[in-house]
């Protein structure tokens, strides 16, 4: 009885194993297949490197990317991660930023520039 047992538990670690990578496989695929319908000229996507861009041009494995400011730069199709929007603040929110800054900005002192050597990267 008991070798039967031993049998058993060795055929269900290698139901298990083969199970675990057939999901695995499947996982890895759909994200694949994520990608690969990212890249669509127009598409505002992130790289896995965190850039945020629209794609402009697509030629082969070379993908070029415009950034918010109209530059241009070319990524490896494999670069990129997703399709994503921007991720900006409402205008009140930088507005607010804006004002918390001017607030707590010191007020101009001409005693401590005495202390900075003069050619300083910090002057």
């Amino acid at each position: 009885m008991q070798d039967y047992s031993m049998f058993i538990l060795l055929g269900l670690m290698i139901v298990m194993f083969w199970w675990m990578s057939r999901s695995s496989k499947k996982m890895r695929q759909k994200m694949m297949d994520e990608r690969a319908a990212a890249v669509v000229l127009g598409n505002t996507v992130v790289t896995t490197a965190g850039f945020y861009g629209t794609i402009v041009d697509i030629d082969g494995d070379a993908v070029t990317l415009q950034s918010p400011a109209g530059d241009e730069t070319v990524w490896l199709r494999s670069a990129i991660a997703s399709v994503s929007d921007l991720p900006l603040g409402s205008a009140e929110e930088d507005e607010l930023i804006d004002n918390d800054v001017v607030a707590d900005e010191p007020a101009a002192d001409d005693s401590s520039e005495g202390d900075r050597k003069p050619g300083s990267a910090w002057a």
